[in-house]
């Protein structure tokens, strides 16, 4: 076996081919003929003296062997792709990309804030940014893909990885919210009994146990004792409904904050529930250099959910 003679034409070559499902299109995508393509994995074959793709089957097919090098292939080449960076910003002074994994919340609350100066003060950057739950933000960050992802490090266990840099956000409650004339602000004292006439939506990146550990009796499911439950990805998508029905979610301050400043919203104070907390973070993984223009989103990203705490006393 001779992997230290595979060249990285190789592993990219064999990718393009992985991805594109045919020998045809993957010699296309990549300005070859298909015989040369071939040839390539072929050579790889003859390398690694294993065969990576099973030729019996119609379309691309990989051998287990051709699985272990796909996923450690994918890793090299990420890793050759960050240190390009790297040395980029060595050269430059400044990075040309930045790739940002975010659940819904913190995107649109505390990320898309700072978009505009991150962009003025880095006019050559180009960005990305990914919106998904925190498992497949997660998959890509260990993958490469991402330089940073945001989301609750609590609940979701982040914060305990010993491969990850976690970089804490100012930590800040989660509310019960609906409409101002919702019959149940009338009532001198809440009890969480008492919610469960009407429907109540929780957003889906909090996971079951971290929901049922702070909402004691709350069994998760489409109707569980007349309970109706809607569990949502995207606050943006119920919050409509918060103000011309009698509708509760469960949603962490910043979701809510200019809605209760002007008056658009209630807060239902629940006598029998903890407070509950939610704690995003910037998560990158361990020893990974990042761009200058990374510092700046952590920075703002911190002084902006600083500001929404600070003020969060006169809204409670």
């Amino acid at each position: 076996m001779r992997t230290n003679t595979m060249e990285l034409r190789h592993l990219r070559h064999f990718q393009m081919l992985c991805r594109k499902g045919s020998f045809s299109a993957a010699a296309e995508a990549l300005h070859l003929s298909q015989p040369s393509l071939s040839r390539s994995i072929q050579r790889m074959e003859e390398l690694l003296e294993a065969p990576l793709l099973d030729r019996q089957q119609g379309a691309v097919s990989l051998t287990p062997y051709g699985e272990s090098v796909l996923r450690h292939g994918e890793r090299i080449l990420r890793d050759v792709r960050q240190l390009g960076m790297e040395l980029e910003l060595m050269h430059s002074g400044d990075w040309s990309e930045l790739a940002i994994g975010a659940s819904a919340i913190p995107a649109q609350t505390l990320m898309g804030p700072v978009i505009g100066e991150l962009t003025r003060r880095h006019p050559t950057l180009n960005l990305e940014l990914r919106i998904d739950n925190w498992q497949r933000s997660l998959r890509r960050l260990l993958s490469g893909e991402l330089n940073f992802m945001v989301d609750e490090v609590v609940g979701t266990g982040l914060i305990q990885r010993q491969d990850l840099q976690v970089t804490r956000l100012a930590a800040q409650p989660v509310l019960l919210c609906c409409n101002p004339q919702h019959p149940l602000l009338a009532r001198a004292e809440l009890k969480f009994h008492d919610l469960q006439q009407y429907p109540l939506a929780l957003p889906r990146t909090m996971p079951d146990q971290f929901l049922e550990h702070h909402i004691p009796g709350l069994t998760l499911g489409s109707m569980v004792s007349g309970r109706r439950l809607i569990r949502f990805d995207q606050f943006v998508t119920v919050k409509p409904a918060l103000f011309d029905s009698q509708l509760i979610a469960l949603t962490p301050l910043s979701s809510v904050y200019d809605a209760l400043n002007e008056g658009k919203l209630g807060i239902l104070k629940v006598t029998d529930l903890e407070p509950i907390e939610a704690n995003f973070g910037m998560v990158s993984l361990k020893g990974r250099t990042q761009p200058a223009a990374a510092q700046y989103v952590i920075e703002a990203m911190q002084r902006k959910a600083q500001r929404i705490v600070a003020s969060a006393s006169a809204l409670l």
